[in-house]
């Protein structure tokens, strides 16, 4: 013990030596004071994560009226919904000239990992899984897809028999009769644009929505519970 005290007077000698003042001196000790603690406190078997859902979970769950959050799980797929059309909305955004940067961003995962921790404090993840929302919502889109597909065949088989009439029936004396066809075909025109442009939104959904399901099964990864970890 003695040897150690003056170890440490020798070095608190050696840093005044160096011309630094008292205040400096202390403030440095006090910082190694502070290392001294973090090394102690924060170590590699530590679950920051676990500890944060713990925290809270024992304030919502271990007493008091909150039976306002029993059902927490059954608004998720709304606000999932919901999400889906802002985060296409601000991705929009971004091609604007005009536009609010608070309103154009390309990546937003804050509201997957919000999400994925209330689950986690509430005890829910079985009870939104049980759901089967994304399935349900997978399944949606493929039958909205298959829509698509049908409508387009009809109006290419439309079209493409239109044509086929069209040169047929086509002579010097049939102008007027040239004008109605394309007329006709401009309008079944303009539906199969229309058709494509719905099949990109759906796509584009599809995709975020996908996007969605990942990011929340990745951040339910961070606060679930890990055992024996060394």
């Amino acid at each position: 013990g003695g040897g150690g005290g003056e170890g440490d007077k020798a070095e608190q000698d050696k840093v005044e030596g160096a011309g630094l003042s008292d205040t400096t001196v202390n403030a440095a000790k006090n910082l190694d004071q502070c290392i001294d603690v973090v090394k102690t406190n924060l170590k590699d078997s530590t679950d920051y994560f676990h500890v944060l859902v713990q925290v809270f979970k024992e304030v919502l769950l271990g007493g008091g009226d909150h039976k306002q959050l029993d059902n927490f799980f059954m608004i998720v797929p709304s606000l999932c919904l919901s999400w889906v059309e802002a985060s296409l909305q601000a991705k929009d955004m971004m091609f604007k000239k005009n536009r609010n940067i608070r309103d154009a961003y390309y990546s937003d995962d804050g509201f997957a990992m919000g999400v994925a921790y209330i689950l986690s404090i509430l005890n829910q993840h079985e009870h939104f899984d049980a759901l089967h929302f994304f399935e349900s919502l997978s399944a949606k889109y493929s039958a909205d897809e298959a829509v698509l597909r049908r409508q387009k065949e009809a109006i290419e088989a439309k079209l493409k028999k239109k044509k086929e009439a069209a040169s047929k029936k086509r002579s010097f004396f049939s102008r007027s009769k040239k004008k109605d066809d394309d007329d006709d075909s401009d309008e079944d025109g303009d539906e199969a644009s229309a058709l494509q442009l719905t099949a990109r939104r759906l796509g584009a959904h599809r995709r975020e929505s996908e996007m969605l399901f990942f990011s929340l099964k990745g951040a339910s990864i961070f606060f679930s519970e890990r055992k024996n970890l060394a």
